[in-house]
């Protein structure tokens, strides 16, 4: 019995630090300093939607967003991006972010920034005083590529959510160009 009891324990120790190591990863990865916002909806076509977008700190200081914006319709593309300016400024593109995509009814969108389009370099501290507006597009083009399912201003812009939020202020549609 002891011949089996031991290697078995051995195995199993093993196995449960591989594991709590494994999990422990992706908490390494962030600093612990991150901030989450409701994303201001939209509604294209009848189909409106709700979502957060979460930034966090990763330990070299870039910024992680997560995007999540529930009800889009099924198996959809949508473009985010990030803007100079507030919502109601209707700025330039300041650059691409990862398409958002659409599984079992809620799309997704993981970022990781560290610099714009025109080259300057943006870490998590500087998203967070930075001028800008995220807006998630309804397609990429063709006549609704200026229509969004969901925004929210960022950084400085920041205060100004609560009226979009509250119906005070509305958005619906979007400047498409690119400001370098």
């Amino acid at each position: 019995m002891k011949k089996v009891f031991l290697p078995s324990l051995i195995m199993f120790t093993a196995l449960f630090i591989a594991a709590c190591s494994d999990s422990g990863n992706e908490l390494s990865e962030f600093t612990g300093n991150e901030m989450e916002m409701a994303l201001i909806p939209g509604s294209v076509e009848g189909n409106t939607t709700s979502g957060t977008l979460k930034i966090r700190e990763r330990n070299d200081g870039r910024a992680q967003l997560e995007i999540t914006l529930n009800d889009v319709i099924s198996g959809a593309e949508h473009p985010v991006h990030l803007h100079f300016g507030s919502l109601s400024d209707n700025g330039d593109v300041a650059t691409y972010l990862t398409t958002l995509k659409e599984v079992n009814g809620v799309g997704k969108s993981v970022s990781i920034l560290e610099t714009l389009d025109n080259n300057i370099t943006i870490d998590y501290n500087n998203l967070l005083n930075f001028d800008g507006s995220i807006k998630i597009h309804f397609e990429t083009s063709g006549p609704l590529e200026n229509e969004i399912l969901g925004s929210t201003n960022i950084g400085l812009n920041a205060d100004q959510n609560e009226a979009y939020l509250n119906g005070a202020k509305s958005i619906t549609s979007c400047n498409s160009n690119f400001g370098n």
